[in-house]
């Protein structure tokens, strides 16, 4: 019982930064989801329905993920919040002027790569496995691993930035 109290006594933005971090792991299982259907849809093509919803579903997730990072970025740049404790001592500036800086920028195109994805994947359809369409399914295939790699460096940083100066 104890842990649902002090679940109950996060401020709202301590509360919405987790929310923020439970869309970043909900990506990494539909990125993990769309690479594995990948290679299902190459032996099967009665599965390509499910990939292209998978890609889909990871679009949406990214763009609100993005929109729950620009909404908890209110409280870290607020007065005394995150943002103010990084930058008053040498040693923790860099956080947030290199990694926050970096992580910031970084985010917005993995959106971009998976919409790209989704809409490749959608109109190739029913010929998704034809050999003529190599490149492009290879281009699917990369902009996945890609868009995974940049979520990765991109929670990465944000857990070193959140570890050193957290929401509250």
């Amino acid at each position: 019982m104890d842990v649902f109290v002090k679940l109950f006594n996060l401020s709202f933005w301590e509360k919405f930064a987790d929310f923020h971090g439970l869309l970043s792991m909900l990506s990494l299982i539909l990125f993990g989801s769309g690479i594995i259907l990948y290679f299902v849809v190459r032996k099967s093509n009665n599965f390509f329905s499910w990939f292209k919803n998978i890609l889909l579903t990871l679009f949406i997730d990214l763009v609100l993920l993005d929109t729950a990072g620009l909404t908890v970025y209110i409280p870290y740049r607020a007065e005394g919040g995150p943002r103010t404790i990084l930058k008053a001592s040498e040693a923790t500036a860099w956080y947030h002027t290199v990694i926050f800086e970096h992580k910031e920028f970084l985010a917005f195109a993995p959106p971009l790569i998976i919409l790209t994805v989704y809409l490749v994947a959608k109109t190739l359809g029913s010929n998704f496995n034809d050999d003529s369409n190599s490149k492009l399914r290879k281009a699917v295939l990369f902009g996945l691993i890609a868009s995974l790699v940049f979520v990765l460096i991109v929670a990465a940083e944000a857990v070193l930035v959140t570890k050193t100066a957290p929401v509250r």
